[in-house]
């Protein structure tokens, strides 16, 4: 009798010390709910903005000047008529690549911040699952890698939490 309590005792303490730790993250909304993320996309989303108002100005200055020679272009004469819309093809140009590249620029370091917040979010919850103990951090999103999940293993708020505190301390 005492060697079978032995042999459930030692049983129970070897399945129990291989059991595995596992969580699942919902990814989207960490990255969505993620203080660091919406402050760079709402920095990006004013940078955006400006550059729109900058270039609607010129567009406009650029509009009277095209009202402007159809209005006199009847009463010019060919050379300076073709003088003149060689001038407005080449504003009108010069206008579509400041907006082009003030743009693409715009859109490329946008995108390195981005990757880099994603990068750092990704280290965090490896780290997160080290210092825990986890062996398992699932990712949770749309394409559904984890279809169901208990709640007491989503570890969406507690990562969340703590890479918002940590931002907000780097911010103080």
């Amino acid at each position: 009798m005492k060697k079978i309590i032995s042999l459930l005792v030692v049983a129970f303490l070897i399945t129990s010390c291989t059991q595995q730790k596992t969580g699942f993250v919902n990814t989207e909304d960490l990255i969505k709910d993620y203080k660091e993320m919406s402050d760079a996309q709402q920095r990006f989303q004013k940078e955006n903005d400006e550059i729109i108002s900058s270039l609607e100005l010129r567009a406009q200055a650029f509009q009277i000047k095209v009202e402007q020679y159809q209005k006199n272009g009847s009463s010019m004469s060919n050379a300076k008529r073709q003088e003149k819309e060689s001038e407005l093809i080449a504003e009108r140009n010069e206008l579509q690549q400041e907006q082009q590249g003030r743009t693409q620029k715009l859109q490329l370091e946008s995108q390195r911040v981005i990757d880099s917040i994603i990068t750092k979010v990704k280290k965090y919850v490896k780290t997160y699952g080290k210092n825990n103990g986890y062996t398992y951090i699932y990712g949770q999103n749309e394409a559904g890698s984890v279809l169901y999940g208990k709640e007491e293993l989503d570890l969406t708020e507690a990562i969340l939490k703590d890479l918002n505190d940590q931002y907000k301390a780097g911010q103080e």
